[in-house]
């Protein structure tokens, strides 16, 4: 179920809004009567919409808009204008402040769902693809720790093979394979030391139909 915040000073309007949007089934509807009380209730339980009005006292919806688009954790939430400011100005500012779309009062209540409608279909398709790009960089990683990893914890377990017999083993082996353990552990260190560096992804083939990260070119230069 989406969850949609309206927020309108006015409580007329909010319930115009509000009975459009229930034309149609499988939306959970919540109303804030200004800009601080609606931040607050983003901050709590982000929506998946919001249908914000311009001009309300304290914060108007500007700045409520502005606040959500640069927090992290919200920026991505479509912002729909709902106003009865129609100048081109205003318009254009919204947008360039990170909203969506906007609407202008007296509003036409398809045309309002409609509008809703497709922001809504847009973002889950943009959550979708960001569950999908995380999936594919998971299984990238994990190829890219399997070939590097894989040969020097191979060493390893060899050197600890070798080492159940050290009765039997001169003290030059012995020493040998000790070296050659921590030359191997270390090399096992320096991976995981790059991955924790991974500024980017920057994929390279690895096998047939396959990828892996290519670390190097992963980690920004910048950084020490």
């Amino acid at each position: 179920m989406s969850k949609i915040l309206i927020v309108d000073d006015d409580p007329n309007i909010a319930l115009l809004v509000q009975m459009a949007l229930s034309k149609r089934k499988g939306y959970k509807i919540e109303i804030s009567s200004n800009g601080m009380d609606a931040l607050e209730k983003i901050k709590r339980e982000p929506p998946d919409l919001v249908l914000l009005d311009i001009m309300m006292p304290g914060i108007n919806g500007f700045d409520v808009c502005k606040k959500i688009k640069s927090d992290e954790k919200t920026k991505f939430i479509p912002v729909i204008m709902v106003t009865a400011k129609s100048e081109m100005a205003d318009k254009i500012y919204g947008m360039d402040i990170g909203a969506n779309d906007y609407i202008t009062k007296p509003f036409n209540p398809d045309e309002l769902l409609a509008r809703v409608q497709a922001h809504l279909r847009i973002k889950a398709l943009e959550s979708e693809l960001a569950d999908r790009r995380e999936v594919d960089v998971a299984l990238k990683m994990a190829v890219t720790l399997q070939h590097e990893i894989n040969n020097p914890l191979t060493g390893i377990i060899g050197s600890m093979e070798l080492m159940q017999d050290w009765e039997t083993l001169e003290k030059e082996e012995i020493d040998e394979i000790l070296k050659n353990t921590l030359a191997l552990s270390i090399r096992i260190k320096e991976i995981m030391v790059k991955v924790n560096r991974i500024s980017k992804v920057v994929a390279t083939d690895y096998l047939t139909d396959s990828e892996m990260v290519d670390l190097e070119q992963s980690i920004d230069s910048l950084d020490p």
